[in-house]
């Protein structure tokens, strides 16, 4: 078993020195390097583009021959996919969209053909080194569509995907065209996972409302897979940056830093050029904070870095002039010959400088305006070691969930952020020793090889547990296992659910009809004179009977309620057991829950849900609960949630009493019961241990077997009449 992780970029990038020679340097980003330095007892392999644009044949050999040694397999790009897929669909569309920049997306049709176009390049260069029982690890929004083209390419394997970056609410997600396209893209992955749960929730409202899904808690069902949504906050490399300050070369560039800074508080800012990371709100802030505290003159320094990214875009190269201008304005305005407010770095720093600075800094101001994680809080707090310092962090940073120790602000408050530098120049040394050691305990804990264990192992996990349902899923020769069984039995019964099994769902239940195609082969059960054929349903009794009363079968009515047997009817209820309250309640949620629907029966009331929004319908269906509980239980009613619909009923009868019941007057040896719903699954209970329990749809813990949809059930049943093969 060996681990491919696969991103955009490689830890590595190419660049062109001469003809046909590179030099490789490490990748900028926190991805490349988080993920470079993981430490895990297991094969690791890389594939992604090398950051180089390549002529030759011979230039791509050369390339791929020194990354080999690595285990890093380059994906080549055109220039022309680089502009379109990357600097077009994923930073000037997905980009600003996940980061709630709505007036920045730039879309073009051809964007998104080219997105398609690169990610199946990435798919086909993974089908060349992935093989089936590997663990692959998709990472982040630039190969969105790449989790189902593995799905398809390479069988049994393992697919995770990480999205590194803010996922939007369903509002903002919803403007994109290629919605659908994209989340089903996602969904041929096993396990999704981000940094927060609050980016967890908006994916799982967006899946839920554009592909119609119905999320249990953090899972779905989809075909014969369950995938599954998670929250991994990702850690550092804690010990490298911890420990980096031992070494003699940092602490003499910390000592050297430190002289040229002389006895000025130094506030540190480290970030990417980017209009998400907040760095005009945070020199504006600092701007405020010098006016408003003259008593702080020639006693304080912002120190920006800020690393160079796509300053030849133009809304980049707008903001650079912006910070430039804001800059030089400040420093004009405020320096002295012995001091100089900002010092402005537009270049990144090597390793140790960077940690030099991080040791160094009285206080790091952390206040992006949206950030999946930002890593640099964290690189700070670890730095620092055992020195006193203060964190200030913006809300709006994955990083916050974590590091309440920090003082929090919101990012846009020019104010807020005066304040906070206020409060940390004055925060106490013993006070800042103390936020800086709880948050360091977390950070020391929660490791970015923690990070990428927690999530393979889960990974693995769901795997397994893929593998184990797997099991159960009717293939060919299960069906002729079951098909050998049912001819040789001299009595059988089958019990059958309707709606979901024998029928497909309809927005309009009155139009789920019996097709001809399941009346003839009911008939053709039903003329076997060793089988006892039941339909056991939800449905009311009127209904059921009017389709199917003019077959030789048993009925089972909202869920036991009535039965039919040898052509009577029979009920067990014979009071009404709802009062007006209840009737009320529910009349109330459909009048403010658009298309929903309430059904009364004579011994059921069910609220139907189906056509609904996905999110209101989880919490109307949760509002609706909790109104009834108290007249529910009073009146001695089950309130039952099945598929898309809450029922009240008697406690007394259920599809397993009725299942027990049929049991009793009569000894069969063959037995066979199929149902989609929560409530087949009191059937299957009540059935003997080698009852062949079937859930069609997905897969369930009380059936043995499975049916992934609803069309395969009538061709089952048909097989199972026909002759064996021999």
């Amino acid at each position: 078993m060996r681990l491919f992780i696969i991103s955009n970029r490689l830890p590595l990038k190419a660049s062109k020195t001469g003809n046909n020679t590179f030099e490789f340097t490490r990748s900028e980003g926190g991805l490349a390097t988080g993920l470079g330095s993981l430490d895990m007892e297991i094969e690791k392999h890389w594939i992604g583009w090398p950051g180089v644009h390549t002529e030759t044949d011979q230039e791509k050999e050369i390339i791929t021959e020194h990354l080999s040694k690595f285990n890093f397999h380059p994906v080549f790009l055109s220039p022309e996919q680089i502009e379109n897929y990357y600097e077009g669909y994923s930073n000037s569309t997905l980009w600003p969209l996940c980061h709630y920049f709505y007036s920045y997306i730039h879309y073009k049709n051809i964007y998104w053909e080219y997105y398609k176009q690169v990610n199946e390049i990435f798919n086909q260069v993974s089908a060349l080194h992935i093989q089936p029982g590997d663990i692959v690890w998709v990472q982040d929004y630039q190969l969105m569509l790449l989790p189902q083209m593995l799905r398809s390419t390479v069988k049994n394997i393992s697919i995770g995907y990480f999205h590194h970056i803010p996922f939007p609410s369903y509002e903002l997600f919803r403007v994109l065209p290629e919605r659908d396209e994209l989340l089903n893209g996602l969904m041929g992955a096993d396990l999704i996972a981000f940094h927060t749960h609050d980016y967890m929730r908006h994916f799982v409202s967006a899946a839920e409302r554009v592909l119609d899904l119905r999320f249990k808690l953090d899972q779905v069902q989809i075909g014969n897979r369950t995938i599954f949504v998670d929250a991994f906050p990702m850690g550092i490399n804690y010990d490298l940056y911890h420990d980096a300050i031992l070494e003699p070369e940092v602490q003499a560039k910390a000592d050297e830093l430190k002289k040229m800074y002389g006895n000025h508080k130094l506030i540190l800012s480290v970030d990417r050029l980017d209009y998400s990371k907040g760095i005009l709100h945070r020199i504006k802030g600092f701007e405020l904070f010098l006016e408003n505290h003259p008593e702080f003159k020639e006693k304080v320094s912002l120190a920006m870095i800020i690393v160079p990214s796509r300053d030849n875009v133009k809304s980049y190269a707008d903001l650079k002039s912006k910070i430039d201008k804001l800059i030089g304005a400040i420093n004009g305005k405020y320096s002295t010959i012995n001091w100089t407010p900002v010092y402005y770095f537009y270049h990144s720093f090597d390793f140790n400088e960077l940690v030099a600075m991080y040791n160094i800094a009285d206080i790091a101001l952390v206040t992006p305006l949206r950030d999946g994680m930002n890593l640099v809080a964290k690189e700070y707090l670890a730095a620092k070691r055992d020195s006193p310092g203060v964190l200030i962090l913006s809300e709006m940073a994955g990083a916050a969930i974590e590091l309440t120790e920090s003082i929090i602000v919101n990012p846009n408050d020019l104010e807020q952020i005066e304040k906070a530098i206020l409060d940390a120049l004055q925060m106490p040394e013993q006070e800042q020793l103390k936020n800086m050691k709880l948050m360091q305990q977390k950070i020391s804990r929660q490791t970015v090889n923690k990070w990428a264990n927690d999530f393979v192992n889960e990974l693995e996990t769901i795997r397994n547990q893929n593998v184990a349902f797997n099991k159960k899923r009717i293939k060919e020769r299960i069906t002729s296992e079951i098909q050998e069984a049912y001819q040789k039995a001299s009595k059988r019964l089958l019990i059958l659910d309707y709606d979901g099994t024998l029928a497909p769902f309809r927005s309009k239940p009155e139009d789920a009809i019996p097709t001809t195609e399941l009346i003839t082969t009911l008939s053709r059960l039903c003329d076997d004179k060793n089988n006892h054929v039941v339909i056991s349903s939800g449905r009311d009794h009127a209904t059921l009977d009017a389709w199917f009363g003019n077959l030789p079968l048993s009925l089972a009515a909202e869920h036991g309620a009535f039965y039919k047997q040898n052509g009577t009817w029979f009920e067990n209820i014979h009071h009404v057991l709802w009062d007006d309250e209840i009737l009320r309640i529910l009349q109330q949620f459909v009048d403010k829950t658009p298309r929903s629907k309430l059904e009364i029966k004579k011994t059921a009331l069910v609220w139907h849900f189906r056509n609904v929004d996905g999110w209101l319908a989880s919490l109307r269906e949760q509002q609706l609960i909790n109104e009834l509980i108290t007249p529910c239980a009073r009146l001695n009613l089950q309130i039952m949630q099945g598929n898309k619909i809450l029922e009240i009923k008697s406690p007394h009868f259920s599809k397993g009493s009725e299942a027990r019941r049929i049991l009793q007057n009569n000894t069969y040896d063959f037995i066979l019961a199929m149902g989609d719903d929560t409530t087949d699954e009191d059937t299957f209970r009540e059935l003997p241990a080698d009852a062949y329990t079937i859930k069609v749809g997905n897969i369930s813990e009380v059936a043995r077997y499975c049916l992934c949809t609803q069309p395969e059930t009538i061709p089952f049943l048909r097989q199972l009449m026909d002759p064996l093969k021999v």
